[in-house]
């Protein structure tokens, strides 16, 4: 559950630095592969604990087209449009599926009285 609620807390960070890269400094760049590699890492944990490993599993397919954007981006030159759908997508799909995977939890049946 808490890595889910850091998993959402760096997927505003990606959109934030999507929307507003002047805001992350000089080494953007290394920060959204770091932030990459932070999310996969933090899905494998959450992963162990949610009800359902769906949210974990899309955490990491973003986590890693994130990372190879961003490892090919200081590769070869991408296009900025690119960049920053990516990055925006990718920080959008992570905070609302780790939300969502903190958030729920699987309905409790009640036992019956007797």
């Amino acid at each position: 559950m808490i890595a889910n609620f850091f998993n959402t807390l760096i997927g505003l960070w990606l959109a934030h630095t999507a929307i507003f890269p002047a805001a992350s400094g000089a080494y953007r760049d290394r920060f959204i592969v770091i932030a990459a590699l932070v999310m996969i890492g933090l899905a494998l944990w959450a992963r162990r604990s949610d009800a359902s490993p769906w949210q974990s599993t899309t955490t990491m397919v973003a986590g890693m087209a994130l990372a190879a954007l961003g490892i090919a981006h200081q590769v070869i030159q991408v296009s900025d449009v690119a960049m920053f759908w990516g990055i925006l997508w990718a920080g959008l799909v992570s905070a609302t599926v780790s939300l969502w995977a903190a958030l729920y939890r699987l309905p409790q049946t009640a036992a019956p009285a007797e």
